[in-house]
């Protein structure tokens, strides 16, 4: 491989794990990005060469470019690197030559593909397997986003938005759910984003394992078949659950056992503790720091896949128990007068739905403040995201959050979804603030001493909570000077 690694957008997530990954294995590493941030300083402080703004003389000297979906054709780095002769790899492109020649475990699906990541490396690292690790997103404790272990083992995450999940060749393939998102990269159709995940079960090694949701097994069942025994197959999930399926065409399909199952689940706040049982015999019983029915979820599958790499029950569930979660997935961000705040990164109706369903737990009065992202997913998923705040005491929508190339459609608007929220709980439990920079002021005088206020979206909608907690306790200094 290239002694020179160049990166364009080097301040991305997938981007900055990639490039973490390299520095550690050795290679000098320069990139470009559009603005400062926390990533790019600690890429500079690792030792990466780092230009803030795009320009063509920074590629000079590269042997090999990577850039990632968000770079459009005409930037000059890409452009200079064309005209140079220096290989172009897209950012999946650089992963695939990472995973593929090691035992790959390739997580994939539509939502938990960053903290299912997080929590195989974890058991993994603690463990002592030594994996290489490219997660989509940093850790809330030891166990990093990105690291290059001498284990035979990389774990990453495999995007399905753009299709490039076809490029991976994994000995253990992860599928979470398939659902209906990022429609807009498969023509608008569902079946196009579900022969992609097919594409990928026949990427397999042979000889391999497929481990799968209910959920997404059902909707997979006739390419699993197609398969003919060529990987081994486990399913996890819920006590109760036989899969449940996407609409119409779908719903077909027998009833099913799971391999790895969840039972006698009991939430408590930010924690939760159930029974696992394996082909029905009863392993044990696991606990988390992470809340929510949707992390017992993601830990089963982290259990499949350990128990797949030779890892005892006990030795697994014990290292689970060290996971504090993903950033930005129901992450803490502080308390004020009564009221905690966390921020998530839930942008799709399914994770809104199991976010605000945790946040029941915890015994307060929820209060959801969500930012849309991107118009066509607003638009395709309009409907969904209006039945999606039954569990929120107050909602609060803010402007839809359009990175580059996204622009404005006629009639999406985060003010016509504040309205359609208010036809299914209420007008009384909804705000629309479109400029999110007031929310704080507008929040304030409908704050109990007993809330729980969370910030839901990919976009950045996450600097609301600081904001929040600052006008609290500005508000409570008021207070006590008061005569």
């Amino acid at each position: 491989m290239a002694e020179h690694v160049h990166m364009i957008g080097i301040g991305g997530t997938g981007m900055s794990s990639i490039a973490t990954v390299l520095l550690q294995m050795g290679y000098k590493v320069s990139g470009s990005d559009v603005k400062e941030s926390a990533v790019v300083s600690s890429l500079q402080d690792a030792g990466a060469d780092v230009h803030i703004g795009h320009a063509a003389s920074h590629v000079a000297g590269a042997d090999m470019v990577i850039f990632s979906s968000a770079i459009p054709e005409d930037n000059p780095e890409i452009r200079e690197a064309r005209r140079l002769g220096i290989p172009l790899l897209h950012r999946s492109e650089m992963l695939a030559r990472i995973l593929n020649n090691h035992e790959g475990i390739a997580v994939a699906g539509a939502h938990g593909k960053t903290t299912i990541t997080g929590m195989i490396a974890q058991v993994f690292s603690c463990l002592g397997l030594e994996p290489t690790v490219l997660a989509g997103g940093e850790m809330q404790n030891q166990c990093v986003h990105a690291c290059w272990g001498r284990g035979k083992y990389v774990v990453a995450e495999a995007d399905e938005s753009d299709g490039t999940l076809l490029r991976y060749y994994p000995q253990i393939a992860v599928i979470t759910s398939v659902e209906a998102d990022h429609l807009e990269n498969f023509g608008g159709r569902l079946s196009q984003l579900i022969d992609t995940y097919a594409g990928f079960l026949a990427n397999i090694k042979p000889g391999g394992t497929l481990v799968i949701s209910s959920q997404a097994y059902r909707v997979l069942q006739d390419s699993i078949r197609k398969a003919n025994g060529r990987f081994a197959v486990v399913v996890y999930g819920l006590e109760g659950e036989s899969g449940e399926a996407l609409p119409g065409e779908y719903q077909a399909g027998a009833l099913f056992p799971l391999d790895y199952r969840a039972a006698d689940i009991k939430l408590s706040g930010s924690s939760s503790s159930f029974a696992v049982y394996h082909s029905g015999k009863m392993l044990g019983r696991a606990k988390l720091v992470v809340p929510g029915v949707y992390n017992v979820e993601n830990a089963l599958a982290a259990v499949a896949v350990s128990r797949e790499a030779g890892l005892g029950f006990d030795q697994i569930v014990k290292a689970l128990e060290g996971f504090h979660g993903a950033h930005r997935r129901f992450e803490l961000v502080g308390a004020g007068p009564g009221i905690v705040v966390y921020d998530d990164y839930a942008h799709h109706p399914t994770e809104l739905k199991k976010t605000l369903e945790a946040a029941r737990h915890f015994g307060r009065r929820v209060v959801a403040i969500f930012q849309p992202q991107r118009y066509s997913r607003t638009k395709i998923l309009m409907e969904e995201f209006a039945r999606s705040f039954q569990d929120a005491d107050l909602v609060v929508i803010t402007d839809i959050y359009a990175p580059p190339p996204e622009t404005p459609l006629p009639g999406v608007t985060a003010e016509r979804l504040a309205g359609l929220v208010a036809e299914h709980i209420g007008r009384e439990r909804v705000l629309y603030v479109g400029d999110k920079r007031l929310i704080p002021d507008v929040l304030l005088p409908h704050l109990g001493s007993n809330d729980l206020v969370i910030t839901m979206g990919a976009g950045d909608v996450w600097q609301v909570g600081p904001a929040v907690l600052e006008r609290l306790q500005e508000e409570n200094l008021k207070e006590l000077q008061l005569p």
